[in-house]
């Protein structure tokens, strides 16, 4: 097992499942790559998906919606590491934060009520799993995206 093999298998280990085009380009790896991991039993690909899962996790969708953000940073090179609930995804980029958190619809009231007390990053992207958004007041003075999924899109800005 070589290191580009522990980089995939720590990133799905960390995230539980991801899909695999978020993997080859997180972890600039190959096709032999993967599959190496496949036959080697270590994680498993979703024959209909194409998600990738570490072995011995379950699909976590919400990741999987938040690294659809993560790739639009990737060139800016993020130090990324997995979130407390609901954090999905925390990314440091130069000297600012961002909390990418991924809920469904009936959670969002809670989340924009609550949004400083769960996350104290500079930037906050909300990702929301409904087809369509109603602006809501959100507690919080920083920056805030707010996307809806599962076809990724940008619906609201604040601050």
């Amino acid at each position: 097992m070589n290191e580009k093999h522990k980089q995939i298998l720590k990133l799905l280990w960390e995230f539980q499942s991801l899909r695999e085009n978020q993997v080859f380009k997180v972890c600039k790896c190959s096709e032999t790559d993967i599959n190496y991991l496949i036959a080697n039993k270590a994680i498993i690909k979703e024959k209909n998906t194409k998600i990738l899962r570490y072995n011995g996790k379950e699909i976590n969708i919400r990741n999987i919606a938040a690294f659809d953000v993560v790739l639009e940073y990737l060139e800016r090179n993020p130090k990324l590491k997995k979130g407390k609930y609901p954090i999905s995804v925390s990314m440091e980029i130069g000297d600012s934060t961002y909390d990418i958190i991924a809920i469904k619809e009936i959670e969002a009231n809670t989340l924009f009520e609550r949004i400083d007390e769960i996350s104290r990053a500079d930037k906050v992207v909300i990702i929301i799993e409904t087809k369509e958004y109603f602006k809501k007041v959100i507690n919080t003075k920083r920056p805030c995206c707010i996307c809806i999924y599962p076809n990724l899109k940008i619906v609201d800005m604040i601050n």
